[in-house]
């Protein structure tokens, strides 16, 4: 399972240098509509963890 973690993570940052879903999917050999859905999930994941690390932390007594 990790090997996809990474790979999803190579998508992303192939896409954000300015691969297109088509080039991506021929590379990692996948359908155009699935390297945009790992796309939008991995985006998603990314912005989730960052609202929780900016989160301020518990008061605790």
């Amino acid at each position: 399972m990790a090997w996809k973690s990474a790979r999803n993570a190579e998508i992303e940052k192939l896409h954000s240098e300015g691969a297109s879903y088509a080039a991506l999917a021929r590379q990692f050999e996948l359908s155009p509509s699935r390297v945009q859905q790992i796309i939008a999930n991995t985006r998603r994941m990314r912005k989730r963890l960052q609202v929780r690390l900016d989160a301020p932390l518990r008061h605790t007594t």
